[in-house]
Formats: C-alpha cells, structure tokens, sequence
C-alpha cells in the first residue's frame, strides 16, 4: 500500500471521526472499542501490517478511541483528580520507564536505534496501549447502557455470519480449521479473534436472572447462546475453562448480591442450556462427544496425565524447562528484548513460544523486578474490585441495574483470568495492554459513577 493511501485514509478517517463524534460520541467511541478488539477476525488477517505499508488496523482505531475529547458534549473535567484513575495510570507509566530503559535499552544493550526502532516503533501498542485506559475511563463514567446495546448488536450480526459460513461454506468471516483428533473427520471452527465476546456470559446470565427491562435482551440472549455453541464447535480445551470461570464467577456474584440459592441459578441456566445441546445434535450431531473427550482431556490435564490419546501436553514437557533455563540465566532483570538471543541448543525455538505459558515466558524476559512493577497493576485492580463490591453489596438494591451488570463483566473477566486461567497471567505484555486496559477504565468508572 502506498504511502500517499495510508496518508490520505487517516486524514479522512480522522476528519470523518471529528465531524461524527462531535454529534454522536457516546455510540462512535464504543463501536470504535467494539471494532480496536476485531470482532469477526477480519481486520487480523486482512488488514495486517504487511497490508497497511507497517501499521497496524488498531493503530488507527487506537487513534480514533481519543476522538471523543474534541467533543463538547463529552465533559473531560475531574479525570486528573480522581484518584483511583491515576494510581491506576501512574503505576503503568513507572512499568513504562522499566519497559524502556530497562527492558528495551540496558539488557538488550544495542544503544538507543535498536530500542527506538524494535521496542518503542515495532511493539508500540505493547509500550503504550496502556493509554487507552484514559479514553475508556472518560467514556464509561458518562453512560455504559450504550457499551451493552453495541455489543449485543454486534455480537448477534458476528456470530450469525460465523454459522453461517461453517454451514455453508460461504467466506463471510475468516476461520481456522483443523481435525480435532487424526482419523476422527471431525473439524474444529476457530474464529482468528472474537472481540469482547468473554462480556456477553456474565451480562445475560445478569439480565436473565434480574429479568432486566432491557430493550435488546432477545438479541442478547440469542448472540450468547451462538457464542456458546461455537466455543464448543472450537473444540478448544483453554476456551472452555474460560466460559466455566465465567459462568462460576457470575453466579458467584449474584448468590452474594442477591441471595438467591445456587441451585435455583443453576436451574435458571438449564433450559439455555438444553436449547443449546438440541442446536447441537440437529445441526452438528457427530460433535458432542468430541466435545465430551474435550472435557476428559482437560480433567487429565489438570491432574497431570496423558491426554486421551496419549500425548502429554507439549508445554509442560517443552516450554517450560526451556523457560526455566532462561530464567536461570536472568533472574532479576530477564533477557529484555533480546530475548531470543538466549536461545540453547538443547531446546527447539518453538520451546520459547511465550504466550502459550505467559507466566514463565514473561519472567524470563522482564524478570523478578519488572513483573513485580507490573504486578502492582493487578494488585490495583484487585482493590478496586474489592471496593466497587462491598459499596454495590451494600446498596444493590439503588444502583441502576446495567451498572451493577457491567460490574458482572468485570468481576467475571478477573475472576477467570486470575483463577481459572493464571497462567496466561502477563500475556498482554506480548500481545498488548489493550484489553485489561479496558477492563480497567470500566472498573474506575464504576467507582466514579457510584461516588456522584
């Protein structure tokens, strides 16, 4: 693409943004967030930076989350005195000046080209994605209703096309396919990126349980049961623990909250979940046992076993003594950004792949300090989680509902993450602070919102 296009697209996105936000910015700015997490997976494989002359689609969607500031409808006062939005902020710019001087200059120590044009240019949404917190943080604290009308719509639209294209071969979302087992014939269906759609399990089972007034509750309801159905398709053993910790930590919520017996909620969620096991024997018959050896798998996982067909999971054989070995090397300050200078021999170069175990992956890179920095983020947001609920807790009952629905989806985003999935812990450190940014920026806002 050449530059003269890339040139004159921002310019016109970016005017197009200024006119439409400044009428609009409450509608504008979420389907831009909606849009920066790549809901169907077409921006990831077709608007790559190889395809954008070296950006990135999120480099201008990134760009265009900051729109709302020029409009004068959206009020900007009170952002720098809020305290928790700045502890919040403040501890992810000290990790910035490790990021920089620590892990992209000193350890690699290849002078400051090297940290300018691989660290700072190359990882730039890495280094400074944190900054979305700023924008999300100003949107939210307005009105959050809109965030859950734009992704249910959304939603619906996505998961429509994704069926649609596995069942008739029609290219309208791209997907990955592969044979679950060898000689089973039987495919799994996983889409490139599915945006924001962890937040629609906490907000239905929400809606349902409260029986919401909402206006879009069937659109709501019928894009979570797709969602559902093709995380089963994806015969993916890591997105099933997501959707048990969300749906754990989401009844969890509400059985503290409201009091309501756990039995009651788990009889409440048997009928979706009958309609969803009909939708799979009519349309996909020969899949629930695979989905079913899925489940066997991942029980022999979590006790240490070979899997159903005999193969013990590769990471644990591979990666991690690899990772070790690193971490045995650096312990203090990690490999920094020459990571893969520390290569051995006696590992293959796809035993240090870091986001299939973050934890380890991450230590060896930044080391001991830089993810004790980083983790005061997590410790952070855990206080504040902490905080937003004992004050709901305490007055559930005055508090508008999506409000308290949004805090579901944030409380079951953290709950899955650091419980169920804690060894992805860190990984937005390779593929971007994005989304725990965004979470973030909800979570302060809540506590705004229910402060004023």
């Amino acid at each position: 693409m050449s530059p003269f296009f890339l040139i004159s697209m921002m310019l016109a996105l970016a005017i197009a943004g200024f006119l439409v936000v400044r009428r609009w910015p409450d509608y504008i700015f979420w389907v831009v967030i909606v849009l920066l997490f790549d809901p169907t997976g077409h921006l990831t494989v077709y608007f790559g930076k190889e395809a954008l002359g070296g950006f990135y689609y999120r480099d201008f969607l990134f760009a265009l989350a900051f729109m709302p500031f020029f409009s004068p409808r959206v009020d900007k006062k009170d952002m720098l005195s809020f305290r928790p939005f700045l502890i919040l902020l403040g501890v992810q710019i000290i990790f910035l000046l490790y990021h920089i001087f620590i892990f992209g200059y000193w350890q690699p120590g290849r002078g400051w080209g090297y940290l300018l044009r691989y660290v700072l240019i190359r990882e730039r949404m890495t280094v400074f994605g944190f900054l979305l917190i700023v924008p999300v943080f100003m949107m939210a604290r307005r009105k959050l209703s809109v965030l859950v009308d734009v992704l249910a719509i959304t939603s619906l639209v996505v998961y429509l096309m994704y069926f649609i294209t596995v069942a008739t071969g029609i290219d309208l979302m791209p997907l990955w396919q592969a044979e679950r087992y060898r000689g089973s014939g039987i495919l799994r269906y996983l889409m490139f990126s599915s945006g924001l759609s962890d937040m629609l399990v906490p907000l239905s089972i929400f809606v349902l349980a409260r029986k919401v007034d909402y206006r879009y509750k069937n659109l709501l309801y019928t894009a979570t049961l797709l969602m559902l159905l093709s995380v089963l398709l994806s015969l993916t053993k890591s997105s099933y623990i997501n959707i048990a910790g969300l749906v754990v930590a989401s009844l969890f919520l509400y059985h503290r909250f409201y009091r309501a017996s756990l039995q009651g909620l788990m009889t409440m969620l048997l009928g979706p979940g009958v309609v969803m096991l009909l939708l799979m024997l009519m349309v996909f018959p020969a899949y629930p046992e695979v989905v079913w050896r899925q489940v066997e798998d991942l029980w022999l996982l979590l006790f240490g076993d070979a899997y159903t067909s005999g193969v013990v999971e590769g990471r644990l054989v591979n990666q991690w003594p690899a990772h070790l070995a690193l971490i045995s090397q650096r312990p203090w300050f990690g490999t920094g950004a020459g990571f893969s200078d520390f290569f051995s021999m006696r590992f293959h170069p796809s035993d240090y792949e870091v986001t299939d175990l973050p934890v380890t992956g991450h230590l060896a890179m930044y080391g001991v300090v830089g993810l004790s920095i980083y983790s005061l983020l997590y410790f952070q947001m855990w206080r504040y989680l902490v905080v937003v609920f004992r004050q709901i807790k305490a007055r559930v009952s005055d508090i508008n509902e999506l409000d308290v629905a949004l805090f579901f989806v944030v409380f079951a985003w953290m709950i899955k993450t650091f419980l169920f999935k804690p060894n992805y812990l860190f990984n937005e450190l390779t593929t971007g602070t994005l989304l725990i940014n965004l979470y973030a920026g909800i979570l302060v806002a809540l506590i705004y919102r229910l402060r004023n």
